[in-house]
């Protein structure tokens, strides 16, 4: 198979490093001159040791937050695995390298725009917290409530800073698919997540050329659905961080849940992937992101 050919001029950084990096540091940073700071959110009878543990959590500069809820490797002190009894299509194995992916492209966005999007990564591993999902569905145990509570809680405090700040933004929720290696699936319940987004732009603001899927299409991608907006989202739809923070819940974050193949997150083509996906990022928010005290993102 032939991958994508990346495009534009990004400095190189090694995913599988920054997030060791990442995962050791706590305090703010500045990495390749771009301030990227851990905040930090209330969680009663946990040590900062472990909730340093169990998310990752950057501010960001960017109505833009990238979220990633399957690519932790930690166990839960006392939290057994869950067994899935009663729950549909029950799922309990990592999505191999999101993690690092989501990382990776945070810090590409940062040299390419000078600012940073908020990162929520959940560094719990899958078969303890499924972090997307209804708390229901998502853990057993009652001791793995509040990391499941701590990852919401900050995607909603990242939602609100937005709407403080720029009004709108974009989540994209970042997850790993195995039905075609080569592919990237969108989710967004057949366009309802992203509603505000189509009213305001038209379809051209999902599928077009500036749009996150459209430039990844440009750049040699297969997307499924297709870009004519003919197709319709029927094997991947978009999950409970897409239905819950999504614009058609009047939050005005438009949520686009990305599925990617196991070729695309590959250690060894990870880095392209990340170029690529941080160059469609940035197109999309200089084309349709508003205006945040002074910082003009279609500069």
């Amino acid at each position: 198979m032939l991958l994508p050919r990346a495009r534009g001029e990004i400095k190189s950084i090694d995913p599988f490093r920054r997030s060791a990096y990442l995962r050791r540091h706590g305090r703010c940073r500045l990495i390749f001159t771009v301030a990227i700071c851990l905040w930090t959110i209330d969680c009663p009878a946990q040590s900062t040791k472990e909730k340093e543990q169990m998310l990752t959590l950057l501010a960001g500069t960017l109505p833009i937050i990238l979220a990633a809820p399957h690519g932790g490797r930690e166990p839960i002190p006392g939290v057994a695995p869950r067994r899935g009894i009663g729950v549909a299509q029950f799922a309990a194995e990592r999505d191999s390298n999101t993690a690092e992916l989501a990382e990776a492209v945070a810090l590409k966005l940062g040299e390419r725009l000078g600012a940073t999007p908020f990162l929520v990564i959940a560094r719990f591993e899958r078969k303890f917290i499924d972090a997307n999902r209804e708390p229901a569905a998502a853990y057993e145990m009652p001791q793995a409530k509040l990391h499941y509570d701590a990852y919401h809680r900050a995607i909603g405090e990242a939602a609100e800073a937005i709407r403080q700040k720029w009004g709108s933004g974009l989540l994209l929720d970042i997850h790993a698919q195995r039905a075609q290696a080569d592919t990237i699936f969108r989710g967004t319940d057949n366009g309802r997540s992203v509603s505000q987004l189509q009213r305001q732009f038209g379809q051209a603001a999902l599928s077009g050329a500036n749009s996150v899927l459209g430039h990844l299409a440009a750049n040699g991608y297969k997307i499924l659905p297709n870009l004519t907006g003919q197709d319709r989202e029927t094997l991947y739809t978009g999950g409970y961080t897409t239905r819950t923070y999504g614009s058609h819940r009047g939050t005005k974050i438009d949520a686009i849940q990305l599925e990617l193949g196991s070729d695309l997150r590959a250690k060894a083509n990870l880095e392209r992937t990340a170029n690529d996906l941080a160059l469609a990022v940035a197109a999309f928010a200089r084309a349709y992101l508003l205006r945040g005290d002074g910082f003009d993102l279609r500069r």
